[in-house]
């Protein structure tokens, strides 16, 4: 399924559901993650930060250079709307070593990205620091489409474990790497039998290194919390 397609489901809400696996081994703050994937489209969010600045994730150092040649990366761009070019893993005319075309690309946690593996199933190991503290996601930020995770390897709600206050109206959607498509969307807002604003499919839950779109007509969302590892 190619960026646009993959667009245009994302758009239609098309049917799917997410099946992200995921491992978390650490010690104090510092640790690694491994995130398997599957032949397609993988919904992910670097689940670790490299160093503990939160900005500092190139792409050669995050998610590495042993995924399989033809690999890709998609990010998000919600303000177009759209996909951004791919940045794919493989060998050029000019480099017969397999490499990132765009070696420099940073992946940050609570950033959601689309990872492409072609004709098999890969491991990625994410190494570096849990980020602690008051979190904040950068990116979901205005109104509309944002593909968004966790900034921290902890499995849980959007809202009880990292703060995202749902606005009447927002749908959230997953995505499913063994359909190659999205679920219903989970739409948040009152209903005829209770009147109470809540998710129509409870609230949803973000399984460690799982990324998902969450589409709202607030303009200031706010996605935010305090986590401490005790």
């Amino acid at each position: 399924m190619k960026a646009k397609t993959l667009l245009i489901a994302a758009a239609t809400l098309a049917v799917g559901a997410i099946s992200s696996q995921a491992q978390v081994y650490s010690q104090n703050v510092v640790g690694y993650v491994n995130v398997t994937l599957t032949n397609g489209y993988n919904a992910i969010t670097v689940p670790v930060d490299y160093d503990g600045t939160g900005t500092n994730n190139v792409v050669t150092s995050i998610i590495g250079t042993n995924l399989p040649t033809g690999s890709s990366v998609l990010t998000w761009n919600t303000a177009l709307a759209g996909f951004s070019t791919a940045n794919t893993f493989g060998p050029t005319s000019k480099n017969a070593t397999p490499h990132w075309g765009t070696p420099t690309a940073i992946y940050n946690p609570g950033q959601g990205l689309f990872i492409s593996i072609t004709n098999k199933s890969a491991t990625v190991t994410f190494v570096g620091t849990v980020l602690q503290g008051g979190l904040t996601n950068g990116y979901l930020t205005q109104a509309g489409y944002s593909l968004v995770g966790g900034q921290f390897p902890v499995q849980g709600g959007i809202t009880t474990t990292y703060g995202f206050v749902p606005h009447n109206g927002d749908n959230f959607l997953a995505w499913n790497a063994s359909l190659q498509g999205f679920a219903t969307a989970n739409t948040y807002g009152p209903t005829s039998k209770n009147a109470t604003p809540h998710w129509g499919s409870g609230e949803p839950v973000l399984t460690v290194g799982q990324a998902a779109f969450i589409q709202t007509t607030n303009t200031q969302p706010v996605w935010g919390t305090n986590f401490v590892i005790q």
